[in-house]
């Protein structure tokens, strides 16, 4: 299975819609907060690999409606955080009490410009995580192409609970990149903290890869 740990860093490593979101909320929020998108990710795809054993997973992809419905939904999600980030950057965002800990206050310069992950609650960047891969279709097809083709079916371990394990090696593996992806981008983050300017820019960025990431869906 050690092969299949180095083909799932190489996998984590290709540009995909999870590293790229990790990338988008590292450079807006920091690395603190990439971390928590990270520890959601990685919850997705423990269920994921639990979805696919109990063989949810080849049902979804078999059926055209129920596929085009979890498009629809992670579509909607992504614009959704593609509006919120929008609206960061030109300043008009109104906290109400659900979203008092989305964001700090004071100016538009204060914006998302907080230490790492300041602006954002833990368990709001966690769910984040969650609901970007169960709502990703490409991840139902990619953890049937990619983990049972891996199964040994000559070994005495039963074929669930090799999926299980590995499961657990992809999730290190993504853990390992994409932590790596959400230092990196963090740093960027702590090196533009006092300018406003770059933190419209970086909003903005975070809002065009989530609009690009929701019509990526319907490509498949």
């Amino acid at each position: 299975m050690f092969n299949f740990f180095i083909a799932a860093l190489v996998v984590a490593l290709a540009p995909g819609p999870d590293n790229l979101f990790v990338l988008a909320q590292s450079a807006t929020h920091g690395a603190r907060a990439g971390f928590s998108v990270i520890c959601g990710l990685c919850t997705g795809i423990c269920v994921q690999t639990v979805l696919l054993i109990v063989g949810v997973s080849a049902l979804i992809a078999a059926s055209p409606i129920a596929f085009f419905v979890l498009q629809c939904c992670g579509a909607a999600y992504l614009l959704y955080l593609a509006y919120k980030s929008f609206q960061v950057r030109a300043g008009v965002v109104k906290l109400d009490a659900g979203d008092a800990g989305e964001m700090r206050a004071g100016g538009e310069g204060a914006n998302n410009a907080g230490g790492e992950g300041a602006g954002l609650s833990f368990r709001r960047l966690y769910l984040r995580g969650i609901i970007m891969n169960l709502t990703n279709p490409k991840a139902v097809l990619f953890a049937l192409s990619f983990i049972p083709p891996a199964v040994d079916m000559g070994r005495d371990m039963s074929p669930s609970l090799q999926m299980v394990v590995l499961g657990a090696e992809f999730v290190t593996a993504t853990f390992i990149v994409f932590g790596s992806i959400a230092l990196l981008a963090g740093a960027v983050k702590k090196f533009m903290l006092n300018s406003p300017k770059a933190n419209r820019n970086l909003n903005w960025f975070s809002g065009c890869v989530f609009v690009f990431l929701a019509i990526a869906l319907f490509l498949v």
